[in-house]
Order: C-alpha cells, then sequence, then structure tokens
C-alpha cells in the first residue's frame, strides 16, 4: 500500500533525527579547554550540586575528562555496544551530555509512573463515588463535588507538560 505524504514526511524526519542522533556534536571541534576544566570555575556548578542534594543523590563528580563510556556500570552493554552507545560522546563534556539525556529519560519514565497511578487512584475514587448510596443531601452534594472535582484532575493529567531547557547539543552543522 502507498504511503501518504504525510507518513512519507514522517518517516524522513524520523530517518533525519536518527542521523543526527548518530552524529558527534559540532562544537567538539572549537571546544579547547576541557569541561571537567571549566567546572572548577564555575559557580553555577553549585545549583546542580543542590539539586541532587536535595533529593539525597550524591551529585556526579566531573573531575577529570573521561567519558561516559569509563563510567557505564559493567555488564549494561558488551564492549561493541559500549562503543556504539557512548563513542560519540567524548570526554568530560560528552559525559555530561550523556547524562542530561539519560537524567531526562529518568525523568520522562518517573513522570509517566506518577501520572498513571495518580489516574488509577482517581478513576477508583470516582468509580467508588459512582458506585455509592447517598441517602443524606449533605454526602451526596459531597460525592458530586468530589466527582466534580476528579474530572477536573484527570482532565489535567491527560495533559503533557513542558520545561524550557537551553539547547546543550550541536549536531549537523
Amino acid at each position: 500500500m502507498a504511503l501518504s505524504a504525510k507518513e512519507r514526511k514522517r518517516r524522513q524526519m524520523e530517518r533525519q533525527r536518527e542521523q543526527l542522533e548518530e552524529m558527534p556534536d559540532s562544537t567538539y571541534p572549537f571546544l579547547r579547554k576541557p569541561f571537567y576544566k571549566y567546572l572548577e570555575e564555575e559557580p553555577e556548578w553549585t545549583n546542580v550540586d543542590m539539586c541532587f542534594d536535595l533529593l539525597g543523590i550524591n551529585a556526579p563528580m566531573i573531575e577529570d575528562d573521561r567519558g561516559p563510556k569509563d563510567f557505564a556500570s559493567p555488564g549494561v552493554f558488551d564492549e561493541d555496544t559500549l562503543e556504539e552507545q557512548f563513542g560519540r560522546y567524548p570526554g568530560s563534556i560528552g559525559r555530561a551530555e550523556m547524562m542530561i539525556g539519560i537524567l531526562l529519560d529518568a525523568v520522562a519514565n518517573m513522570a509517566f509512573v506518577v501520572n498513571t497511578y495518580k489516574k488509577e487512584e482517581l478513576r477508583r475514587r470516582l468509580a467508588e463515588i459512582e458506585e455509592g448510596d447517598f441517602a443524606d443531601p449533605a454526602s451526596r452534594k459531597q460525592a458530586l463535588d468530589d466527582a466534580v472535582r476528579i474530572r477536573k484532575m484527570l482532565e489535567i493529567l491527560e495533559k503533557q507538560t513542558r520545561r524550557n531547557l537551553h539547547q546543550w547539543q550541536v549536531k549537523g552543522i
């Protein structure tokens, strides 16, 4: 079956995204000072430390120019896959870039799980309200008010949220 123009364009955009992902960052040839050296003088990095401290997690220490491949947990990937995954992220800057992507993935997955939990629980409460037998007018009014609030919360939980981030990768230029 022939693809529609919209489907062909979507696939083309997908291929281009995949090709860009496999490319090294275009800024690398122009970066002289290693990123870890830059961090020694960058006071804003303490904000990163503070965020991790608030979570009770040790912030990543970038104290030398080793890349993400040197920090991957043993056994996660075989050597060829390790090179394929991390080879285009050299040095401490590559490690920082890889961390950003992985942390964003973790945040997206956490948000999905929390969202799913809340929707399931709210739907259960809504079902309880709908099945309830509220004899007195006050409890019936409260149940109807709760049902309206729950439906509104479910509407909000169906939406996506956005956070603006500074661009940290430049590819294909």
